[in-house]
Order: C-alpha cells, then structure tokens, then sequence
C-alpha cells in the first residue's frame, strides 16, 4: 500500500478538488482511492469519476452521498 498526496499548489482546498484527486490518482496508476474525511469525501461527483477511470473508490457509493447530502431526501430516507 502507498500514500499518495494531492499537492497543495496555490489552492488550499485541493484535497477538495475532485478534478485533482482524479488526475493524480491516474497519474500515479492507483487501484483505489480513500478521500478520508471533508469535502471530497462527501462529493458524489468523487466515486463518478473515479469509476470512469476504472478506480475503485474507498467509501459510501454516489447515490447514497446524492441523498444524504439533501437534508429533506435524508430525512424521507430515514423515516423508511
């Protein structure tokens, strides 16, 4: 297993920056991608893309993100 970093550059929120997260995981020939915690982690556009580039995506699936990202869709989804 290895550590890839998203470089900082002159945009601090790049660990946001699912256009980046994606070039750099092809870049490096990754198999998955783990966002760990904050925005990225929370964007369904992240495993989208990912799965486009035949790379697995560490953590919940697009839909699931879609809703509960949408207060009202998350709170009819957990009164079901």
């Amino acid at each position: 297993n290895t550590f890839v970093e998203v470089p900082s550059g002159k945009n601090v929120n790049n660990y946001a920056n699912v256009d980046l997260i994606c070039d750099v995981a092809k870049a490096q020939k990754v198999d998955a991608v783990w966002p760990g915690w904050g925005h990225a982690s929370e964007n369904p556009d992240l495993p989208k893309q990912l799965k486009a580039l035949g790379i697995s995506f560490i953590g919940p699936p697009s839909p699931g993100m879609s809703v509960l990202g949408d207060k009202i869709a998350a709170n009819i989804l957990a009164q079901t």
